[in-house]
């Protein structure tokens, strides 16, 4: 039987002890460096979403501001890029389209007649038109649109779909023409 334990022995147990321990540290090397390729992918992800989202609603404060919505519901802006109601975004500066918005035509969703009461023509001068003496209700009405804005992201693939309402003052004669329902 032999009982050496000498110094030869040892030396081959330290190798397969370093070998373990080189090859754990390798393993978590790896595994973290996946945990970090994921979050930078997510973060990436939110990044492409949020600025999506940014366009779409930039193009409808842009629908909004003018008055073509409710003129002209399928031509809303002076110049779009390839299509009617469509806004195209080059968020990097390459010269290529790297959002593209299409707001789809404005709908009349409703109109109510607004009450005397609600008119304040001391702060409003243009609702003084609307007062009609001795009844309970103006010559003018709210009429409130909704406007839908789809943003994609071309590189990426992502959609956000933004609506929001507008509220436009109109008088009773022109609801027909304003607000056809």
């Amino acid at each position: 039987m032999n009982t050496n334990f000498g110094p030869a022995r040892q030396q081959g147990m330290v190798m397969i002890i370093a070998m373990i321990m080189l090859l754990t540290v390798t393993l978590m090397i790896v595994s973290g460096s996946n945990v970090v390729q994921a979050n930078l992918k997510v973060v990436q992800n939110m990044e492409s979403l949020e600025q999506t989202r940014s366009a779409a609603l930039a193009t409808l404060e842009e629908a909004k501001s003018s008055d073509q919505f409710t003129v002209s519901p399928g031509n809303m802006f002076a110049e779009s890029c390839e299509v009617d109601n469509q806004r195209c975004y080059d968020t990097n500066g390459d010269g290529v389209t790297d959002i593209t918005v299409v707001v789809e035509p404005a709908r009349c969703v409703i109109v109510s007649p607004k009450k005397n009461s609600e008119l304040r023509p001391f702060e409003y001068p243009s609702e003084a038109s609307c007062f009609l003496a001795d009844t309970l209700y103006s010559m003018c009405a709210e009429s409130v649109w909704e406007i839908v804005a789809v943003a994609t992201d071309v590189a990426t693939g992502a959609q956000v779909s933004v609506r929001q309402g507008v509220s436009i003052e109109t008088t009773l004669n022109k609801v027909d023409t304003a607000c056809p329902l």
